[in-house]
């Protein structure tokens, strides 16, 4: 583990070394005091992380974290400082910086863990580079031609056997018009359903048969059609030839036709199954080091009480707290994952009954709010523990966000919209800048510290996600100060 530290005070780079050796073994440091220092370090090949205050006498934190990223685009960089400016924090962020950290006693342990968390996502990420060159090569190696389009017929993603099998060397090529000006409108397709066709296309002269199929999907809420080109031209010439031979050999030829279609339909579902495996690994895998954070930190609270002051037991009591919280994150993550993977079996669902259900087991956290519905919530088309789940998360957020000292008031109604239910539930709480509405639902996405509101920052993502997997929307309508008003909507179940 090689890292360079930049910080003009000599004490404060022993701290933070010191700091970090504890987190990391075989841990070598480089200290950054002048330009020629860090010229050196840049002048190397390895950088594991980097550690840099802002005010230096020489340059700025910012300068060097520009310098570091084209050096070393994937290196994490922290920056541990004084300067609390919200500008240089949100600049510096978007030149890609891991966390801005005040300096302070009690924040070397958060600069730890975010070390810790930086080197850790940066090595995910590494390993997710690798499988999406695997999937590619898989991609590659099957001949068959994968593309991505917009409604309006624009190909925005292809892989290399898309573009050697229409001869052309990019996107931009205007031999593409042979296959898009192909593709099906909006309304030839159904959702999830794949349409095949069998196409004739001109090749430098020679004619030219292909195979597409597509598929009209949704990729966060827009609409896509994604496709499969191959190329048949053999196959139709084979088909030619079946006709002037005897039944025997028409079945044989047949028969290896589906053969062939049939291993390369195999391949494509290996290579998707590959990447669900990882997707999932990725959040699975981070749990085996944070059950061992966890447990030992339990492990020093209950069998080392008496060895540790107040300061100590409180330290050991903020790790056992935090990995907590990055379990929750975890399973949030998880639960998000699962959401693209499973089939949800829709049904007829009585939003009276499901609200019903939902207060129920939310008994104990709602003696103290004011709740009210007024019914009757009318009935949609969905899933009943996805439902469930989604209301869940709204109800528990109303009652979250709320200033302290004030009484969670929360009205629930609905009301038909067209072909859709609408279901709102409306709370008196701090509410949200309107800048803010559409973020709140991105996934880890947070307005307020974990000291504040706790919480995962994952809840309105999973409501999101889930809606939109059973055909519905959702949205938001806040004010700040003013509490806020959040909807979703089902297609209505038609009697």
């Amino acid at each position: 583990m090689y890292i360079l530290v930049a910080d003009d005070d000599p004490n404060q780079r022993l701290f933070i070394i010191r700091e970090l050796e504890k987190e990391f073994s075989g841990l070598q440091a480089q200290e950054i005091v002048d330009e020629n220092s860090f010229e050196q370090v840049l002048g190397g090949d390895r950088i594991d992380l980097a550690i840099l205050d802002y005010q230096l006498r020489w340059t700025t934190g910012l300068d060097l974290l520009h310098r570091l990223k084209r050096h070393s685009p994937n290196c994490p960089v922290i920056m541990f400082t004084d300067t609390a400016n919200q500008e240089i924090a949100v600049e510096a962020m978007k030149s890609g910086l891991d966390d801005y950290i005040l300096k302070s006693p009690k924040n070397y342990i958060r600069l730890r863990a975010s070390a810790r968390a930086a080197v850790e996502r940066t090595q995910s990420k590494q390993r997710a580079a690798l499988l999406e060159v695997r999937f590619q090569s898989l991609l590659e190696q099957l001949s068959i031609g994968v593309f991505r389009a917009t409604p309006d017929h624009q190909v925005i993603e292809a892989n290399q056997a898309f573009l050697q099998l229409l001869r052309i060397s990019s996107l931009a090529d205007e031999q593409i018009d042979q296959i898009t000006s192909q593709l099906s409108q909006l309304t030839e397709l159904a959702p999830g359903q794949k349409r095949e066709r069998e196409l004739q296309l001109t090749n430098e002269g020679n004619v030219v048969w292909i195979r597409l199929a597509e598929t009209l999907n949704s990729v966060s809420g827009e609409a896509v059609i994604d496709g499969l080109v191959e190329d048949i031209t053999e196959l139709k010439h084979y088909a030619a030839r079946l006709q002037t031979i005897q039944e025997e050999e028409r079945q044989r030829y047949t028969e290896q036709l589906e053969q062939e279609i049939s291993r390369r339909t195999q391949e494509l579902e290996e290579a998707n199954k590959d990447l669900e495996a990882f997707t999932y690994s990725v959040s699975h895998d981070l749990r085996e080091p944070l059950r061992s954070i966890r447990g030992y930190a339990q492990i020093l609270l209950e069998d080392f009480a008496d060895q540790l002051d107040s300061t100590g037991q409180a330290y050991a009591d903020r790790i056992r707290e935090n990995g907590d919280r990055m379990d929750q994150m975890l399973q949030g993550l998880l639960s998000y994952n699962r959401l693209s993977r499973m089939t949800l079996a829709l049904q007829a669902i009585d939003l009276d009954i499901a609200v019903r259900d939902v207060l129920t087991q939310l008994e104990l956290q709602l003696q103290h709010a004011q709740i009210i519905v007024e019914a009757p919530l009318f009935t949609v088309i969905g899933h009943y523990l996805t439902v469930e789940q989604v209301i869940t998360n709204l109800i528990t957020n109303a009652i979250k966000f709320v200033t302290p000292g004030v009484q969670p008031r929360i009205r629930i109604w609905s009301e038909p919209r067209s072909e859709f239910i609408r279901l709102w539930i409306e709370d008196n709480g701090i509410g949200i800048a309107p800048q803010h509405r559409d973020r709140i639902f991105r996934i880890f996405e947070r307005l307020h510290g974990v000291e504040s509101y706790p919480g995962t920052g994952i809840g309105l993502a999973i409501v999101q996600r889930s809606i939109e997997r059973m055909g519905g929307r959702s949205g938001v309508e806040s004010q700040v100060g003013q509490g806020s008003r959040f909807w979703i909507e089902l297609p209505t179940f038609g009697e």
